[in-house]
């Protein structure tokens, strides 16, 4: 069977979305804003969830219709066979988007949706299954625009960038499908040593050393929504799980390696690297970016130092002019890539960026930037080409 498939990321990450998409084989799909669409069998709904690394969540369409009125929204919802999703020993929640005039309040759809749901099981069990808006087994996803009607399946249940080998984080850590979205915009793929010297509980890095030893990021993940349908395979999914890469590399031929000031945390990114197939992919180190050295002539930097919202103006200016002269200094040859949501200090890194990328770390709206560090001036290195 041949379902429509919707995979939900960040703003900014389409692109990256649509590249894994082709290096997994399904060239096949349409982007959208913060999602790319596509067909797929219920073996690819298994697969994606599980080596998509840039996804947020999955979803599977599960009935279209368009409606005149808001009045035949329930007769419709409730013509579903919801009963040959769930069982009645199951949760579920709701989540919704509406864009229509038809109803003064958003959440109204969402509570009929409710009813229909509750009404269709009371009328087969004579009971009804429970609402859980924590951590429900499934949740419906209701999309309304105008008199268009979509409802469709999480298939992965919590968001994927819940990887399940973070269990401590230091301040404002990085989303982990942000930190692998970041790192495959830079084109690395394993080939030169990456750094960085913000590393905190080490995100960036993880998610860099899975992608150079081909492990797919969600590999320690316990479950998925899909699990709790109906129609699981369970048979199927083993396959899937078991065909994929779980094994480091005996030598990636590079360094991957970060740092931080506060030894706590870097305790913190050592015990992340426990719960994961990394072996000693991954060198931490206690000491500050100012005391932090290549061990290589070239190589890709990427990091993420603090925003400023915590450290007082005077002190987050100075520390971004350090950065700056820390990669003038040591970093010559490399490609330098820095995330912030501070816009204004970012200039006083004093490198001119050959790229700015619009992305978000949760509410954040932050510019990823490339510096390019050489010698001398860029015509003096383009004469040298």
């Amino acid at each position: 069977m041949k379902y429509t498939i919707t995979i939900k990321t960040l703003f900014g990450l389409e692109p990256v979305l649509a590249n894994e998409l082709n290096q997994l084989g399904y060239k096949e799909h349409e982007t959208h804003i913060r999602a790319i669409s596509l067909k797929g069998e219920l073996k690819d709904i298994y697969y994606l969830n599980l080596h998509l690394r840039t996804a947020i969540s999955i979803l599977v369409e599960f009935e279209k219709f368009s409606i005149k009125n808001d009045s035949e929204l329930y007769h419709k919802l409730k013509k579903i066979k919801w009963t040959d999703v769930f069982d009645l020993d199951k949760t579920f929640s709701i989540r919704g988007a509406v864009n229509s005039k038809m109803f003064k309040h958003s959440q109204f759809p969402i509570l009929v949706c409710k009813d229909a749901i509750v009404d269709s099981f009371m009328k087969e069990y004579d009971d009804r299954p429970n609402v859980d808006t924590k951590s429900p087994d499934l949740v419906f996803d209701l999309h309304i625009r105008d008199r268009d009607v979509t409802v469709s399946l999480n298939s992965s249940g919590v968001p994927l960038y819940q990887r399940g080998y973070r269990t401590r984080t230091g301040i404002a850590p990085i989303n982990e499908v942000l930190a692998s979205g970041m790192i495959q915009m830079t084109g690395w793929k394993g080939e030169t040593d990456l750094y960085d010297f913000f590393c905190g509980s080490g995100t960036i890095l993880i998610e860099a050393a899975l992608i150079a030893n081909d492990i797919p990021s969600n590999i320690n993940r316990k479950g998925y929504a899909f699990q709790k349908w109906k129609n699981y395979d369970q048979a199927m999914w083993e396959e899937i799980y078991d065909a994929a890469n779980k094994r480091p590399k005996r030598d990636l031929g590079i360094k991957i390696i970060g740092s931080d000031i506060d030894a706590e945390v870097i305790q913190s990114a050592r015990n992340n690297i426990k719960r994961l197939p990394l072996g000693r992919t991954i060198e931490f180190q206690i000491k500050s970016f100012e005391d932090f050295e290549p061990e290589s002539d070239n190589g890709v930097v990427v990091s993420n130092p603090p925003y400023g919202k915590r450290i007082n103006p005077d002190s987050i200016l100075e520390m971004y002019q350090g950065i700056g002269d820390k990669l003038k200094k040591d970093f010559n040859g490399f490609d330098c890539w820095i995330i912030s949501s501070n816009l204004e200090v970012m200039k006083f890194i004093g490198l001119k960026p050959s790229r700015k990328i619009k992305l978000f770390n949760g509410s954040d709206e932050c510019s990823f930037r490339k510096f390019e560090v050489y010698q001398g001036s860029k015509k003096a290195k383009k004469n040298e080409i």
